[in-house]
């Protein structure tokens, strides 16, 4: 199955009504692509050494992911989600288009985004053994919130 199935599988809209109560909608963006991790040995200022990586791109290819615009977003949170057992670590990193600063977190980030920006999304392995091989897949989700 391609990323792109894959993104638009991790969309959901999600209606709930109660009996006796107006219907009320839920609207959530998300999108979780499964990539074939690089295996390389760099560092950055968030996470320091690693020694793999994966990047999220959009359906063009591109590294730099807008949010939707179907609601209005405040923040989104990126999460590894490639489920490796111990000792696997790693740092979910976000930068901002056209700016040199990283936000990171162990394993997931949540940092404040808007509709009109854009975002490079990649998680970095900081665990020397056993990393994942290269080309093997790994597993990136975001949740874009309103």
């Amino acid at each position: 199955m391609n990323n792109r199935i894959k993104q638009n599988l991790g969309k959901t809209i999600t209606a709930l009504t109660l009996i006796g109560l107006a219907a009320s909608v839920v609207l959530a963006d998300n999108s979780t692509q499964s990539i074939p991790a690089t295996v390389t040995t760099l560092s950055n200022a968030c996470a320091g050494k690693y020694y793999a990586y994966v990047k999220m791109t959009n359906d063009q290819g591109s590294i730099y992911i807008k949010p939707p615009t179907n609601i209005v977003v405040r923040s989104g949170t990126l999460t590894d989600q490639s489920g490796f057992a111990a000792p696997y670590s790693s740092y979910a990193t976000v930068q901002k288009k056209g700016t040199l600063t990283y936000l990171c977190g162990s394993n997931s980030v949540t940092f404040p985004a808007t509709n009109t920006a854009t975002y490079q999304l990649m998680v970095v392995v900081t665990t020397p053994t056993p990393p994942p091989t290269n080309g093997q897949p790994m597993i990136l989700h975001v949740d874009w919130n309103p």
